[in-house]
């Protein structure tokens, strides 16, 4: 291990490079003994306190260099609070806390253990609890959750959940709102506020949820759905897709106006390829759904099941058990259609909208598409209507509007009224 003596400052550190693959290089601070950086073969650089005492070498992370961290008001208050959470510290800010942990090794304390113990369970422990626990019994898109977590959260897994702050998730909001969405970013925060307070009533946390009081942003109801306009382009496109799965995955979304992931999870078992019924067992509103199967849909399916790669999925994945959100595929679909802003949901609210524009009812639309909620269905009829009315609209225009052809006789004969004696 190469030891190094430098003075600690931004632009040193900054351009200090990768160490030997396998190996890890430290450099110790010339103004705050103790003080040591390591880094590793892939570049990461972490601050560490360094200290022999009584014959004993100690060695604790204190979080990774980063020169533009942002720290909490309460780490002015508590140093030690950045102790088993992994932040990013400045130069500035890591030689605080390494003065007060070899403080603590002085007087023979160990100040990491002494913090686990007060601080409690970690994140990414109790979400481990929460998975196995509660959401793969509970929730049916518990899947979902785990990759949001893994994604979103992932940093904050080795920190006790005492130790995160409001502030801290106000912040990681704010932007996750700016880099993901806003969607994004409030499904967020509702996935760490249910993780925290299962924990809660667990009695695996004694602490405040740092998630509730948390400003979310505000979202508007998507509307989208494939115009008329749009519909022969997208149609094309599909049909242009050299993936099968992909290819098949999209156009039985489209005729059967299902959940993407019903559409995803679609097994043979469910299927009655003779009576053309498709039973989804588990739907979304916790009833099962029945959708009657057209002769296209029959078609593709028929043709799947003839050439099927599996005997319980209908559209297997090649690392899962079924497809999985297969957003490349659908990415290549949209720009080969010269389509944007349309999601594979907007799909199943595509169905509606056509069916209420060619007269179907409430109450058969709510049905093809399993909805609860007669309101929602409503919602799907309104946005309908309006796409209606723009057409008898541009009908209306052409008519009032047009020149009419010369060489058709488009004079309508008006007979004059007869004359009326009318007597006082």
């Amino acid at each position: 291990m190469n030891r190094n003596k430098i003075n600690f400052t931004k632009s040193e550190l900054s351009r200090l490079a990768k160490s030997e693959p396998g190996r890890r290089r430290c450099y110790y601070d010339t103004n705050t003994p103790g003080l040591e950086l390591r880094v590793t073969d892939a570049g990461t650089k972490s601050f560490s306190v360094y200290k022999w005492i009584n014959g004993k070498n100690h060695r604790i992370v204190l979080g990774r260099f980063n020169p533009d961290a942002i720290q909490t008001p309460d780490f002015q208050k508590d140093p030690l609070s950045v102790l088993a959470n992994n932040p990013g510290l400045s130069i500035e800010q890591a030689r605080v806390p390494a003065v007060a942990v070899m403080m603590e090794l002085a007087l023979g304390n160990n100040p990491l253990a002494a913090r686990k113990k007060k601080d409690g369970i970690t994140l990414g422990d109790l979400f481990k609890e929460y998975l196995h626990g509660y959401a793969i019994d509970h929730c049916k898109t518990w899947k979902v959750i785990e990759e949001c977590f893994y994604r979103y959260l992932d940093h904050w897994k080795t920190r006790p959940v005492s130790s995160i702050k409001r502030s801290e998730v106000q912040m990681l909001v704010n932007k996750l709102g700016k880099e993901n969405g806003r969607a994004t970013a409030n499904r967020t925060v509702e996935l760490l506020r249910a993780v925290i307070n299962k924990g809660k009533q667990w009695e695996l946390v004694d602490c405040d949820n740092p998630a509730t009081g948390i400003t979310k942003f505000k979202l508007k109801h998507r509307e989208r759905f494939v115009y008329a306009e749009e519909l022969p382009r997208l149609i094309e496109a599909i049909h242009a897709e050299e993936n099968q799965e992909i290819k098949d995955y999209v156009l039985i979304s489209l005729y059967t106006g299902a959940r993407k992931m019903n559409v995803l999870t679609m097994r043979w078992a469910d299927v009655d390829l003779d009576n053309g019924v498709w039973r989804i067992p588990d739907a979304k509103n916790d009833t099962a759904q029945t959708i009657l199967l057209t002769g296209p849909e029959l078609e593709i399916l028929k043709n799947r099941f003839a050439n099927r790669k599996s005997f319980e999925y209908v559209f297997p994945g090649r690392k899962s058990p079924h497809l999985y959100d297969p957003k490349k595929g659908w990415k290549r679909i949209l720009k080969r259609a010269q389509i944007e802003n349309l999601h594979l949901h907007d799909l199943r609210r595509t169905l509606g909208s056509y069916m209420a524009m060619t007269g179907a009812s409430l109450s058969v639309i709510g049905n093809a598409l399993n909805h609860k909620d007669v309101s929602t269905t409503r919602k799907v009829y309104a946005h309908s209507a309006h796409e209606a009315e723009r057409t008898a609209r541009e009908v209306a225009h052409k008519k009032m509007f047009e020149k009419p052809d010369e060489t058709e006789n488009n004079v309508v004969e008006m007979q004059q009224p007869r004359k009326r004696n009318i007597e006082f």
